[in-house]
């Protein structure tokens, strides 16, 4: 990725005299960022602009070129491509519109780029992008035309939409947050999301990273990358669904991926999900701050009321306010005017008119021991006192970065005053003391990776070969229960003791040798939903109730599934599926008519460890009945983890399989059994 970013020299294809012409948007770019590199001109009519000579094709410029920014008909784009693999040229931002996101029709243009991508060993972002800007050199290729608003900074954007991209640049320029490198992907046919922030996370010029996505290419490649970094990554996914899926369709070629699977998976990597653009940048803001190593926080305010809505966001959130030292308030009751005011944490200053106090105030509270951050909010109106408070702000800064820590300073002013102290400070400002204290908490929460995503190994006893093997044989469609019994054996899923019987008498014989009672259901796999079409008979005591049970079961097919009854447990449900873009996916929580009627699951990208398992549980507020709520036995937390990991690696295993439900497992004072099963088998099998 570094020739993308590091390039010595740039080529603009697609640029001409007229005065309508994009390709000279990408040329004023690259002026108003001061590139430093070698910049040449291409356009098939030749000419001059800006005092550079327009040349008829790539192939006509005499010097190497590393990068090729491209805005030509996309119909012309595939020879374009084939002439700078001709060339040399090794990079491509190919920024014209008009491939898939027009219609599938638009394909056989894209197949026509990526034959030539592969022939001359080239890579390429976009198309239907507006490109990339490494604000430390000042390369700088968009067509919308840009300059830069700030200085150079320290986060790095990749957007899956340029518009959306550049109002991310725009709003933190508004913050005086400058950005080191950003790269709007488009179509992502070549260079997809994870090749930009893979890049990132180890760029040293880049400290945060966010990234605007309306598809994800390799859910589990995204998963792995955000894992091994030690730098937040936010993320603002939308196309979630419905009507946003088909606009998100004709604007770059994205389909909609199921929401709670991506929802869960960025929080399983460390990846902080956002919103909207409001919450990206207060996300940026306060992982632009120092990190805040724990959950004790100072508060200091010029303005009661603000300290009250301070102290609420502090509950919320989880912030642990420390009292106060006895010096400090002291110091602050020394210069209180009326003495009317307690000086607690939060600490309040409305009584107190002296700036020179208040830096002192949080200079100290930022050092102690016990104070992992410091919540600072100022309020004035410019009018007697602007002066000092336009200076202490900047002080708070270096207060800061001295410390090491984190301070979140709140300003409540008029809009012309708080837009020159957000020049000024160097450093993020906030307007709301919940929204600056919301920064904080995703700051403190950001596990500092690397985090364990993924498990390594699977539990113990699992058979694989045994179960691909048997697996083979197996059509596409609902899976036979018999089949699937053995596949969970495979993996030491407990199941109820079976045997499957083709006959009246093979059924009484299986019963006799299960012990009774018993329970026949069908065996027809196509039956998925047994109970509401009778396919389900329970607690037969006897050989005659099993034949009559037989016989109004055979007319859903002849080969039925005689199980032993189970002692009443705590019903679990135990699934999953396979996504498209993140593989195998573990669901659990309350099972039986539970999982209907309260919706409430948890949710992991597999395979997941017995720990993340146990994690999954807790989720569930279902799992208080498994800690012996009410006077209850406490039940087998263990077994039931341990039952969600190995199906969570027999997903993985065996992708043939796209759907699994345990529903319900049983969990008992000591171990769990699965009473009811089911599985679909894809065209792969």
């Amino acid at each position: 990725m570094d020739l993308f970013f590091d390039a010595a020299s740039v080529a603009v294809i697609g640029v001409s005299s007229s005065p309508t012409n994009l390709g000279r948007a990408i040329v004023y770019s690259l002026m108003q960022f001061q590139y430093q590199g070698l910049i040449h001109l291409v356009g098939p009519k030749g000419g001059v602009f800006l005092g550079h000579k327009i040349y008829p094709s790539i192939l006509d410029v005499p010097d190497p070129v590393d990068l090729a920014a491209v805005l030509v008909p996309a119909r012309a784009v595939p020879e374009v491509i084939r002439q700078c693999g001709q060339k040399g040229v090794k990079r491509v931002v190919v920024e014209s519109a008009g491939f898939r996101e027009l219609g599938d029709d638009r394909r056989g243009l894209e197949q026509e780029i990526q034959a030539a991508l592969s022939q001359y060993g080239m890579r390429m972002i976009g198309p239907n992008c507006i490109g990339v800007i490494n604000r430390h050199t000042g390369l700088a290729v968009p067509f919308m035309p840009m300059r830069p608003e700030t200085d150079p900074g320290s986060v790095g954007i990749v957007s899956q939409s340029g518009g959306v991209g550049a109002m991310a640049i725009n709003n933190c320029a508004a913050e005086n947050l400058g950005f080191s490198k950003f790269a709007s992907i488009g179509n992502k046919l070549d260079v997809d999301e994870n090749d930009v922030l893979d890049y990132l996370v180890q760029d040293d010029q880049t400290r945060v990273v966010f990234a605007y996505l309306e598809g994800i290419a390799d859910g589990r490649r995204l998963m792995e990358i955000a894992a091994s970094s030690a730098k937040p990554i936010v993320v603002h996914k939308s196309n979630r669904g419905g009507s946003g899926s088909i606009i998100a369709r004709s604007h770059s070629a994205s389909l909609a991926a199921d929401d709670a699977v991506v929802d869960a998976a960025l929080r399983q990597s460390g990846i902080l999900r956002v919103w909207d653009q409001t919450e990206a940048l207060r996300a940026i803001k306060g992982f632009s701050l120092p990190p805040m190593k724990g959950a004790r926080l100072a508060v200091i305010s010029r303005s009661g009321g603000h300290a009250v809505m301070a102290a609420d966001a502090a509950d919320e959130l989880g912030f642990v306010l420390p009292p106060f030292p006895k010096e400090l308030v002291e110091a602050a009751e020394r210069h209180a005017r009326a003495g009317v005011i307690q000086f607690h944490n939060p600490m309040d200053l409305g009584d107190v008119f002296d700036l020179e106090l208040y830096k002192a105030l949080v200079a100290e509270s930022i050092q102690r021991e016990d104070v992992d951050g410091v919540l600072f909010i100022l309020n004035y109106q410019g009018i007697f006192d602007a002066d000092p408070c336009r200076k202490l702000i900047p002080e708070l800064g270096r207060i800061m970065h001295k410390a090491g820590k984190p301070i979140a300073v709140c300003v409540f002013t008029m809009h012309e005053e708080l837009a020159l102290n957000k020049r000024a400070a160097g450093f993020p400002i906030f307007e709301d003391p919940r929204d600056a204290l919301q920064a904080l908490a995703w700051n403190r929460d950001h596990k500092r990776g690397p985090v364990e995503v993924f498990a390594a190994e699977p539990p113990e006893g699992v058979r694989r070969k045994e179960a691909e093997r048997l697996l083979k044989t197996a059509e596409a469609g609902p899976a036979a229960p018999d089949l699937l019994a053995q596949l969970l054996e495979c993996y030491g899923i407990p199941v109820v003791p079976w045997a499957v019987a083709s006959g009246e008498d093979e059924a009484v014989e299986a019963a006799r040798r299960l012990g009774f009672p018993v329970a026949l259901k069908t065996a027809n796999p196509q039956v998925v939903h047994k109970s509401d079409q009778g396919a389900v008979i329970l607690s037969l005591s006897t050989e005659e109730e099993v034949g009559r049970a037989y016989g109004r079961l055979k007319e859903l097919g002849p080969r039925v599934l005689v199980q032993k009854m189970a002692q009443p447990g705590l019903e679990w449900l135990v699934g999953g599926r396979r996504d498209d873009a993140f593989g195998p996916v573990v669901v659990t929580g309350l099972g039986g008519i539970y999982v209907e009627v309260f919706r409430e699951t948890a949710l992991r990208v597999g395979p997941v460890t017995a720990e993340q398992a146990r994690a999954m549980l807790k989720e569930c507020r279902g799992s208080a009945l498994l800690r012996g709520a009410r006077g209850r036995a406490v039940l087998d937390e263990e077994s039931l983890a341990d039952c969600v990991a190995r199906l969570s690696w027999m997903l993985h295993d065996l992708p043939a399989i796209t759907e699994l439900d345990l529903n319900p497992v049983c969990v008992y004072e000591k171990g769990v059994t699965a009473l009811d099963w089911r599985a679909t088998i894809g065209e792969k099998a």
